[in-house]
C-alpha cells in the first residue's frame, strides 16, 4: 500500500512551487459526499478499498478496489458514498503546464492542448485486469510518492512519473476522441455556470427563479434539468454545499455557530443546525469536538 506519511484522512497537501496537489479521502458512515464540480487539473485516483459511486460527465459508475479512475481537465464530477460503505482514496490533482503543456511543442499541441480543450478524454476507470494495469498503477503510486516526500530534484521524478504515464496511457488506448454535440456543449457550459454561480454567491439569499434566470429556463424546467445531470436537486445541491463550508468553518475558524451559520447563507439558526445534524448526525458544536 502506498505510503504518505503524514497524509491523514481527508486531507489535501498542496505544493506552492508546482501545480500538483494530493488528497487521501477516506469515506466513513457516508461522509465525505463530494458534490458536482470541476477544475482545470487532471486527477487521478488509486481506490484502495470499498466502493463509492462515481458521476464523470455524464457517466455513472461504482468503483471498486484498486480501481484507478482519471479525470480529465474541466469535466464534472461528484463521487458519492454508497450507503454506509467504506471507501479509501489517494488522489493526485496536477495542470497540465507541470508536463509542457505551455511550451507550444509538437507534445503540447498533439496531446496535451487536445486534452485540457476537450478534444480528447481520458477512460474514465481502468481494471486490474485491463491492459498495462500493473505498469500504470506502479507509474502512478510512484508519482504520487515522488509528489509528497519531495526528495532533492524531486520535480524532475515527478515530471519524467508524470510523462511515463501519459505515454502509457496513449499507448494502451485509454486516451479516446470525444465527440461533444453543439448540445452537449452547451449542456456543460450550462452547469458550469450554476455551479460557478453559487461558488461565488452561495452567502446570499438564493432563489430557483434567480438559479434559474442564469440558464434562461424556466423555474420548472431548470429543476428538471439540475435533478436530471447533477443527480439531486438544486435545493438539497445548495445545502449540502454550505454544509460543507460550514464544516470548514468549524474545523478552522474560531467563529461562533451563529456567525457560521449566517457566513454560509442560513438565514435561521434553528434550521441550520436540523440541515447539519440531519446531514453530518451530529450537532455543530459536536462536530467542532471530534
Amino acid at each position: 500500500m502506498i505510503d504518505l506519511g503524514q497524509l491523514h484522512k481527508n486531507t489535501v497537501f498542496k505544493n506552492q512551487g508546482t501545480p500538483y496537489s494530493l488528497t487521501r479521502t477516506i469515506t466513513e458512515n457516508g461522509h465525505p459526499d463530494i458534490l458536482f464540480h470541476w477544475h482545470t487539473d487532471v486527477e487521478m485516483i488509486y481506490v484502495h478499498e470499498g466502493k463509492a459511486q462515481f458521476h464523470i460527465d455524464d457517466d455513472y459508475f461504482n468503483s471498486e478496489k484498486g480501481d484507478i479512475i482519471l479525470i480529465r481537465p474541466n469535466a464534472l464530477h461528484s463521487i458519492h458514498p454508497i450507503n454506509d460503505e467504506h471507501h479509501y482514496m489517494d488522489a493526485i490533482n496536477f495542470h497540465l503546464d507541470l508536463m509542457g503543456y505551455s511550451a507550444m511543442d509538437q507534445a503540447s499541441i498533439n496531446y496535451l492542448q487536445p486534452l485540457y480543450n476537450g478534444q480528447l478524454d481520458l477512460t474514465h476507470v481502468i481494471k486490474p485486469n485491463d491492459t498495462a494495469y500493473a505498469e500504470i498503477r506502479q507509474c502512478l503510486l510512484a508519482a504520487m510518492e515522488t509528489g509528497y516526500f519531495r526528495k532533492s530534484h524531486y520535480e524532475f521524478q515527478l515530471k519524467a512519473q508524470l510523462n511515463q504515464l501519459f505515454y502509457l496511457l496513449f499507448e494502451n488506448g485509454y486516451v479516446i476522441s470525444k465527440d461533444l454535440s453543439p448540445e452537449g456543449y452547451r449542456k456543460e457550459e450550462k452547469i458550469r455556470s450554476i455551479i460557478d454561480y453559487i461558488n461565488a454567491h452561495y452567502q446570499e439569499d438564493l432563489n430557483i427563479d434567480q438559479l434559474a434566470g442564469i440558464c434562461g429556463y424556466s423555474s420548472t424546467h431548470f429543476m428538471n434539468f439540475f435533478k436530471k445531470h447533477l443527480g439531486v436537486s438544486c435545493i438539497e445541491y445548495l445545502i449540502q454545499f454550505r454544509l460543507r463550508k460550514a464544516a470548514e468553518l468549524l474545523q478552522h475558524s474560531n467563529l461562533s455557530v451563529l456567525e457560521i451559520s449566517s457566513q454560509v447563507g442560513f438565514n435561521n439558526l434553528s434550521n441550520f443546525n436540523r440541515q447539519f445534524k440531519k446531514y453530518y448526525q451530529m450537532t455543530p458544536s459536536q462536530y467542532r469536538k471530534k
